[in-house]
């Protein structure tokens, strides 16, 4: 019984210390008595303290994962790209004008597509539609001079009438345009130019209505273009190309020596709209042979009465004397094309008193302010 009672005093004891534990505080098991909180052993026998019970940390729920703005942007530039070159495409043999704006949107939201997003082929195949797109704009199918587009034989009836002229006949077909009335050539230069404008009015009337805004000449939704950063924004409005004020993309203007025809009138001695007139003569009088036609055809023009334009090689226009036939705007000297420059309120450091820069947003970089941060002057 006896020792029945020293177990049931030391369990007694026992349970007493853990639940003392339990509630945080530091017992000694073999004394009894309480030690000093952070204590590992017993000050008056030494022996090894139980720790206190410390309550496990409750596990907080985890916060949404927030997406990276960069990879946002990359995203949803990526999603533009293919939108754009669908749209060039479908459009391209109708309207290669518009598609051309299509195509030039895509270049330019190509500079913010993380590498690696589409093949290697992609880029090089906007590029072969962008220029595929303004060499349709600039050549296609021109009247025919030698029948005036009617595609059909002109007779010269004044070889037997002195009072007919030409006359078409039906049936037989022109010998230079093989019956077709147009044969390939260069446009106008004015309806080129016309032709670029109008592509491009149609796109950003277009773009609008579905709610995209401008950046510099690139357009965007609201959104893409809330989380823009200068940088970012000069790269897309860099890559967006600004057409020359004269010759707006085309890279030619209009020949002065044939004023945009093409054609010159025939310097060959002796040509009349075409015909020779060579009377023969003796002496001081003329006479006319009998066996011989009192007109004949100019050997240089044919009867044309027209050359081609040896200055222009009968395009009707030469390169542009601004561009130098690049078609785009001079670069902008201040930023040498960059479209940005140090902040001049924070001097490029990114903060003002501590805080960050109120312009630059601490970027340290702002939009250059001659050209907006289109890299070049057009204007």
């Amino acid at each position: 019984m006896k020792s029945t009672g020293h177990v049931m005093v030391w369990a007694w004891l026992v349970a007493g210390v853990i639940s003392v534990w339990a509630q945080g505080l530091l017992i000694c098991g073999r004394c009894g008595r309480e030690a000093q909180p952070g204590s590992a052993v017993c000050r008056h026998c030494q022996a090894a303290l139980p720790q206190p019970k410390t309550d496990a940390p409750t596990p907080q729920p985890a916060a949404p994962a927030v997406p990276d703005a960069a990879d946002e942007v990359g995203r949803m530039a990526g999603s533009l790209v293919e939108a754009c070159v669908r749209q060039a495409r479908d459009i391209e043999a109708k309207q290669p004008e518009l598609a051309l704006a299509y195509y030039q949107n895509a270049l330019a939201l190509m500079r913010l597509v993380p590498s690696g997003t589409f093949p290697a082929s992609a880029g090089e195949a906007i590029l072969a539609g962008n220029a595929r797109t303004l060499q349709v704009l600039q050549r296609g199918a021109v009247p025919c001079r030698h029948c005036g587009g009617s595609g059909r034989y002109q007779l010269d009836l004044s070889k037997v009438d002195r009072r007919k002229g030409v006359k078409a006949v039906e049936g037989l077909p022109c010998a230079a345009c093989k019956g077709a009335g147009t044969v390939p050539g260069f446009r106008e230069v004015a309806k080129v130019k016309m032709l670029i404008l109008q592509g491009r009015s149609e796109f950003e009337r277009r773009q609008m209505v579905a709610g995209e805004v401008k950046v510099g000449r690139v357009l965007v939704p609201p959104a893409l273009d809330r989380l823009l950063t200068n940088r970012q924004r000069a790269l897309i409005m860099t890559g967006m190309p600004l057409p020359c004020r004269d010759c707006q993309m085309s890279g030619r203007k209009l020949c002065t020596a044939c004023r945009g025809s093409g054609w010159k009138t025939c310097d060959y001695t002796g040509c009349d709209n075409g015909a020779l007139q060579e009377p023969r003569t003796t002496g001081s009088r003329k006479e006319k042979r009998l066996n011989e036609d009192e007109v004949k055809k100019c050997p240089r023009c044919e009867g044309l009465g027209e050359i081609p334009c040896a200055i222009c090689k009968s395009s009707g226009g030469v390169v542009c004397s601004k561009c130098d036939g690049s078609g785009l705007a001079p670069r902008c000297t201040r930023c040498s094309g960059t479209g940005l420059m140090p902040c001049r309120t924070c001097k490029g450091t990114g903060d003002v008193k501590g805080a960050p820069c109120p312009d630059c947003k601490g970027e340290t970089m702002m939009l250059c302010p001659s050209c907006r941060g289109e890299g070049a002057l057009s204007r």
